[in-house]
């Protein structure tokens, strides 16, 4: 059997201070409805007077448990716009149970005292303002403007104001993720290397962080560890289209055109699929593999498939007038 023990003293009209073993809270309200805060946080009572019926609600509990769920590639990735504030920069829920009822109290002694209870407000914004100055309040309003920036799709703004918040809190994983596909999405490859490295000593897990870490690689020209990350990827995601398109890219770079061939047989050599980019690239690598290994006609084939879609591909017009000199795009 446990022992349970709870006093609640009445400190003004509607105003009550709560004991219990789990710690000291402060509520206000009047039968039927209460607010007030204690030792688990914010919370709202509500119920039927004489009933012994009520409800109690913590506020934040679902949300915050909703907040920890695995973002796609698509919300994170190079056009991600959906990034959350990330847990190193959120208040501690111990943080927020002590100003819900720092503010309780300073209400109350509004009533009860009205100089003391000014006295309190005043502190009270004393305290929001050097937490706002603080390295964390600096770091999470940088972080504001990087989301702001993303969803207008202010690349480069968004990527100053990231950085921004490394400078404050240089050990947030998720915002070198954000900073290293902000690099490739600006075409600046090299420069995000370093955050992708960070992020995956923290997260190797991550498969489109993996793929975009081998993506930078691979753009700059460091073909064989490219294809070394690319090779310890899951099996089933080393069978996607972006997946074989940059590993044969990388094979090609490292003059290995049978390997890179090898690699593009297992892509959708006979399927109807869109000419979408991936399939542009993929059509486009194999024509450059088949002119490589000295197949001119096959080569010919996948150029004139992308032609005909997209006459303005890349420099496929120069390597058609190239394979056939009757061309003339």
């Amino acid at each position: 059997m446990s022992f349970r023990f709870r006093k609640s003293i009445r400190i003004a009209k509607g105003v009550r201070l709560n004991l219990s073993k789990g710690g000291v809270g402060l509520s206000i309200g009047g039968k039927g409805l209460r607010v007030g805060v204690g030792p688990r946080g914010v919370y709202t009572s509500a119920g039927i007077p004489g009933t012994g019926l009520y409800s109690l609600n913590y506020l934040g509990k679902g949300e915050r448990r909703g907040a920890v769920r695995r973002v796609s590639e698509e919300a994170s990735g190079p056009g991600g716009r959906n990034i959350e504030l990330p847990p190193e920069l959120a208040p501690s829920s111990a943080s927020t149970a002590l100003g819900c009822l720092w503010f309780l109290v300073s209400l109350v002694l509004l009533f009860v005292n009205l100089p003391l209870g000014v006295l309190a407000f005043i502190a009270q914004i004393a305290w929001a303002i050097k937490s706002v100055n603080s390295p964390t309040g600096r770091a999470k309003e940088y972080f504001r403007q990087g989301q702001r920036a993303l969803q207008g799709g202010e690349w480069k703004k968004a990527l100053e104001s990231f950085l921004r918040v490394l400078e404050f809190k240089p050990d947030i994983p998720s915002v070198h993720r954000t900073v290293a596909f902000l690099y490739l999405r600006l075409d600046k490859p090299e420069e995000s290397l370093g955050y992708f490295t960070k992020y995956l000593d923290v997260h190797p897990e991550d498969i489109p962080a993996r793929l975009g870490y081998a993506l930078a690689l691979e753009r700059t020209g460091n073909y064989r560890k490219a294809i070394e990350v690319l090779q310890n990827l899951p099996p089933e995601t080393r069978q996607e289209l972006p997946v074989i398109n940059i590993l044969a890219h990388a094979f090609l770079g490292l003059g290995r055109p049978e390997l890179a061939l090898e690699v593009l047989e297992k892509g959708p050599l006979r399927s109807r699929r869109a000419m979408d980019e991936d399939m542009k690239l993929f059509r486009y690598l194999l024509g450059l593999t088949y002119k490589e290994l000295g197949e001119p006609k096959k080569a010919l084939k996948q150029f004139q498939k992308i032609y005909v879609e997209d006459a303005d591909y890349e420099n496929v017009k120069d390597i058609l007038r190239e394979l056939d000199p009757s061309f003339e795009g």
